[in-house]
């Protein structure tokens, strides 16, 4: 046997079938660092294995039955099913690092938007350059506020609002004296 197709009708359903199934463990497998990331696991956990499910259910819709119809035209051999399996394990390891990306932690947030190279607060002492802790000291009095305070005591703090792992909103200031800081800077 050469490759995977044989003659019988049902029998490319089933291997369509284990196709589909297989793309829907990956599917869901490779979501969860995005529920978890998103922080819609720990707030939601309802929605978010919902989600999960729904990400299942359009992996096995969008494999089935574009397998089934290349099985039925096209001998497939053993080495495009392992690289094809090679692809899907590779797009699911990247995916914890696909959701850091996308839903950020508060620090590489301040990094990004602000205090990173290139952002307004780069050449200021707020600055994140690889420079904490020592150029500024960063703590979290509240939930959703992050506190970036200079070690040069002359400096006012800068505290910014939305500060929150997963979070999509932008930094903003939490107190009209941050957003002081921020306009002087350029922000």
């Amino acid at each position: 046997m050469r490759g995977l197709r044989v003659d019988k009708q049902d029998d490319n359903a089933m291997l369509a079938l284990a196709f589909s199934g297989t793309a829907v463990l990956l599917a869901m497998v490779a979501a969860f660092p995005f529920l978890l990331e998103s922080r819609l696991m720990h707030e939601h956990r309802a929605m978010a294995i919902g989600v999960d499910v729904a990400v299942g259910i359009a992996a096995a819709l969008l494999t089935y039955f574009p397998a089934r119809w290349l099985l039925d035209r096209v001998r497939v051999r053993w080495w495009q099913v392992a690289g094809v399996g090679a692809a899907m394990v590779w797009l699911v390891s990247a995916a914890p690092s696909a959701a850091s990306y996308v839903f950020p932690d508060p620090m590489d947030r301040f990094h990004r938007e602000l205090g990173g190279p290139g952002r307004c607060l780069n050449s200021s002492p707020y600055a994140s350059d690889n420079a904490f802790p020592r150029a500024a000291q960063v703590t979290y009095p509240k939930p959703g506020r992050m506190l970036v305070t200079p070690l040069d005591h002359n400096v006012p703090p800068l505290l910014l609002a939305h500060a929150a792992s997963g979070g999509l909103d932008h930094l903003t200031a939490a107190e009209p004296a941050s957003a002081a800081i921020l306009r002087t800077y350029g922000c």
